[in-house]
């Protein structure tokens, strides 16, 4: 399993719900391989990843700063959901891209798959529909929109990858491995989700309602600021502090010369003392 549990949950409730509640999305999709009984496969996966999640939390105990954080971040999202409910309410006359965007009726049992899923589709509405594009003649602001819902959705993630980690004998934990191999089904359904999507890219509206959209789909969800300079080999990994060679990335061999990373774009660097 690469992708986060609460990920796989929130990317397979959405994609069921627009299923069985939107009638474009299930005559588009039905046509491309994504069948009744694959819907019904996912909302049981998404039933059994949450109850493996609460047997998780009674077997291991709560770790209360961990949920603690993955609440606060779940509160991130919701109140960057009412931005967006309040940026469109005061900008687009159509009712119903507020209604495709933000009233999906989407609840889970597991209120962070909710969230999650919200985000999903709003993200996914945001990114697709011409109306919404057109409510903000300022592309950046709609942009600096989207990467924020991104960036909260992404820290809401990382909270709950760390909240499910076990903590006690997590090689003999058989909560563990039962997350894990649920976590390879869920997983599954995901990639057979983004053969039938691939089919469809012509149809970015109707992606953008499930949540889910291939690269070169809609609006970008990141990497939109036009001063970062982007490097094709760029270090990922922190460098070993016992290693300290000149590094533009890094607080390590930086020694206040990060001059490079100045202004608008790149500028050529002067390599000065």
């Amino acid at each position: 399993m690469t992708m986060p549990f609460y990920r796989l949950m929130g990317q397979i409730f959405v994609a069921v719900q627009t299923w069985d509640a939107t009638p474009d999305v299930r005559e588009a999709m039905s046509k491309v391989g994504l069948t009744k009984d694959q819907v019904q496969k996912g909302r049981q996966l998404v039933i059994e990843g949450e109850n493996l999640v609460d047997r998780r939390v009674f077997e291991e105990g709560d770790d209360r700063i961990a949920a603690h954080n993955v609440h606060q971040a779940v509160s991130e999202v919701e109140m960057w959901l009412q931005t967006v409910r309040f940026g469109l309410r005061d900008r687009v006359d159509d009712a119903e891209v507020i209604e495709r965007a933000l009233d999906h009726g989407l609840h889970s049992a597991d209120h962070t798959v909710t969230a999650i899923a919200s985000a999903f589709r709003t993200l996914g509405v945001l990114r697709t529909d011409p109306r919404v594009e057109a409510a903000y003649p300022r592309r950046r602001s709609l942009m600096d929109l989207i990467v924020r819902g991104q960036t909260l959705l992404a820290k809401v993630l990382e909270c709950t990858r760390i909240q499910l980690r076990v903590r006690t004998n997590p090689e003999e934990s058989e909560i563990l491995s039962a997350l894990r191999a649920h976590g390879v089904k869920m997983e599954e359904w995901v990639q057979a989700l983004a053969v039938a999507a691939e089919k469809v890219r012509d149809q970015p509206e109707i992606l953008g309602l499930l949540g889910y959209l291939p690269e070169g789909v809609g609006l970008p969800a990141g990497g939109t600021s036009f001063a970062v300079p982007l490097h094709q080999r760029a270090q990922r990994e922190a460098p070993d502090p016992s290693e300290r060679g000149s590094s533009s990335g890094w607080s390590i061999g930086r020694q206040g010369r990060n001059r490079e990373n100045l202004g608008k774009g790149f500028i050529e660097p002067s390599f000065e003392s």
